[in-house]
């Protein structure tokens, strides 16, 4: 079964902005009626900043890194899903003419396929990656590991639609969503040359008929689906063998067909293109 594949949070920075472009954007946010709130304390970043526009779009806005205690030029950040960039690319326009560089930090890459839960399966290759559950979704990180290159849920899409926003569903929909995070930063106007390979992180399964399997690999499968079991790395290569045909999701495969596309958005209202 093909998953389709989507960006659920786009992560971006400029580098070397003045504080005074800083309270430039939220002058020019306060000018054109966006609802704001800022907080100001010594965190990760010094100042955070979010901005909507109605019910349309959000901004979260971050700026000097707490690292950078030197000079007056400091690292802006952006975090928001791609199409929102677009409601704000005019906000944003100041601050792309005077940063020294606009780089692409990371995103959440998200596959979804039409069919339930039960029937998804994800094995990391790091075993020491470990499965924790809350409700009937599944994470392969801690809560504090968030933002990490690798994170993963896999959760019902379906059921959080319906949950909150009152949206039904008339099939099954599951997602499995990992954050994708560079090791280097990479130029904004280069990140459509590095889609994200992460069949590295893990391997997944789509098994759209329980009954061909023989009980016992079904049961193994479960087993390591549900994090009850994670088994002898001879077992585990034995199941991935099984589920590699017709079963596998390619991640690696499908990314790299509709990456270009999936950034081209965020890439036009940033690089002053939109």
């Amino acid at each position: 079964m093909k998953a389709s594949v989507s960006i659920d949070k786009f992560v971006m920075e400029y580098k070397e902005v003045p504080l005074a472009a800083y309270y430039g954007l939220m002058r020019e946010a306060a000018m054109n009626g966006f609802p704001m709130k800022e907080t100001v304390y010594w965190g990760d970043y010094c100042y955070e900043l979010h901005i909507r526009k109605g019910n349309e779009a959000y901004l979260h806005v971050f700026y000097k890194n707490f690292r950078e205690t030197e000079r007056h030029l400091h690292t802006l950040w952006l975090e928001t899903r791609p199409e929102h960039y677009l409601h704000f690319s005019q906000l944003l326009e100041p601050i792309r003419r005077v940063a020294s560089g606009i780089y692409f930090v990371g995103c959440d890459v998200a596959y979804d396929v039409p069919t339930s839960l039960e029937n998804v399966v994800v094995i990391p290759a790091d075993m020491r990656r470990k499965m924790t559950h809350c409700g009937t979704t599944r994470y392969f990180g801690l809560p504090h590991q968030r933002k990490t290159n690798g994170y993963c849920r896999i959760y019902d899409k379906r059921l959080e639609l319906w949950e909150e926003q009152g949206i039904a569903i008339g099939h099954g929909w599951s997602r499995m969503e990992m954050v994708y995070k560079p090791d280097q930063k990479v130029l904004l106007s280069d990140v459509g040359r590095h889609p994200p390979k992460q069949n590295e992180k893990y391997f997944a399964a789509v098994v759209t008929d329980w009954d061909v399997l023989p009980r016992k690999r079904a049961e193994q499968i479960r087993n390591m689906r549900d994090g009850v079991n994670m088994y002898t790395q001879r077992i585990r290569k034995a199941v991935k063998e099984t589920l590699a045909n017709p079963y596998h999701v390619d991640f690696n495969g499908l990314a790299r067909e509709q990456w270009e596309s999936l950034v081209e958005v965020p890439c036009a209202a940033l690089l002053g293109a939109a």
